[in-house]
């Protein structure tokens, strides 16, 4: 690709760029780890990991599959309820069925897994996670206003 073709390219998909930084740095965030952290994790430098989250640098696709599977995340959560998600698929788009998701606040009988939180609370906090992440941004800031809530309320 020539420079020129590259540059054109870059414009054509710029508003991809920034938005999708925001995102997968908010869900960095929310799994508790810096940009060093995530660096490592992907084994690339932290100054190339901010980049990405930046939007300087486009993240690869096979980047970001690195990073939901480090993660432990679906790759189609980073884009839901983006502004750029709402393009419509071509006409030689053909819909594959949905992945199952690795993490669910209930168990299959729609029962919420007590088992899970009480052997892992860590797995309680990532399922949490995901399940904040459907939501909207208004009802994220909710749900995080009544975590904070009950955490003043806790006697510990």
């Amino acid at each position: 690709m020539t420079r020129t073709e590259d540059d054109e390219d870059r414009k054509r998909t710029q508003h991809i760029d920034v938005p999708l930084g925001v995102r997968v740095r908010a869900i960095r965030e929310n799994h508790g780890l810096t940009q060093a952290d995530m660096a490592r994790m992907l084994d690339i430098s932290t100054n190339q990991w901010g980049r990405h989250e930046s939007g300087a640098n486009r993240l690869p696709a096979a980047r970001l599959w690195q990073f939901c599977e480090a993660l432990n995340i679906e790759v189609a959560a980073v884009f839901r309820d983006q502004p750029f998600a709402t393009a419509r698929p071509s006409a030689a788009f053909i819909p594959l069925p949905e992945p199952q998701r690795p993490f669910s606040l209930h168990d299959e009988a729609g029962e919420t897994s007590a088992l899970a939180a009480s052997e892992n609370p860590g797995m309680l906090v990532q399922r949490i996670g995901a399940a904040a992440r459907e939501l909207t941004l208004q009802r994220q800031r909710t749900a995080l206003a009544v975590i904070r809530a009950l955490k003043s309320e806790d006697p510990d």
